[in-house]
């Protein structure tokens, strides 16, 4: 067999395999917003494995608001399940990230929409006390459901005023002194960026391209270098 006929026969080969419906020439879709970084099955609540578990990519059915969202599982079992009903998941997820994310949300932060209307403290009894999103995996605090309605109309554009403020309230707090690719120490002239919700700094633009590759890998190193 010639390797043309070769070809030809894997091409349809691997078009027979295809599930019905599936189109084969279809690109997966992309991650859109900040990556999974709970360390919890977003069906089950279990563990993760160490590899992160299974990957789904939200398609915006039922919820376009949704679409490109990354959500993890443990086992193909709880993707397939998450699949059939995400509405009835994804508010426990919501839950799961305002939980984790809160205490860290920048102190000098005001609602990003009306920019004069201060918020309570992320860490205080009140932090709770005002419009809380997730919005692709990333928490926002609004001041009141106008402002809230304002932001899904544009959310890329008001997530970069509040990577701003992570930046620069970790530049003044002295985080992520060393580059967590090559373990440099940063210069004034370093990458910095946002994984999730929290500042990265890298050495150079290859870095960045590295960490922003394995988020997940990347802020485990993070953490803990600032832990140790």
């Amino acid at each position: 067999m010639t390797i043309l006929a070769t070809f030809a026969f894997s091409m349809l080969l691997s078009l027979v395999m295809a599930a019905p419906g599936d189109d084969p020439t279809k690109a997966a879709p992309m991650r859109v917003g900040a990556p999974y970084l709970l360390e919890v099955c977003a069906m089950s609540g279990e563990a993760l494995p160490a590899d992160g578990g299974k990957v789904l990519i939200h398609d915006g059915a039922g919820d376009k608001t949704q679409a490109g969202r990354e959500f993890r599982f443990c086992c193909n079992r709880c993707l397939t399940a998450f699949k059939e009903e995400p509405g009835k998941y994804i508010p426990k997820v919501d839950e799961l990230i305002i939980t984790q994310q809160l205490p860290r949300y920048p102190t000098t932060a005001t609602c990003l929409i009306m920019t004069d209307e201060a918020l309570p403290s992320p860490t205080g009894a009140d932090a709770k006390d005002c419009k809380l999103v997730v919005s692709r995996n990333r928490l926002v605090r609004l001041c009141c459901t106008r402002c809230v309605r304002k932001f899904s109309q544009d959310p890329a554009k008001y997530l970069e005023i509040l990577d701003a403020t992570v930046i620069a309230e970790a530049k003044a707090a002295g985080v992520n002194k060393n580059c967590p690719i090559s373990g440099r120490e940063l210069s004034a002239k370093a990458n910095w960026f946002v994984i999730g919700d929290q500042a990265v700094g890298t050495c150079c633009g290859g870095c960045r391209s590295r960490a922003e590759s394995d988020p997940r890998k990347t802020m485990a190193t993070i953490t803990k270098a600032m832990k140790g």
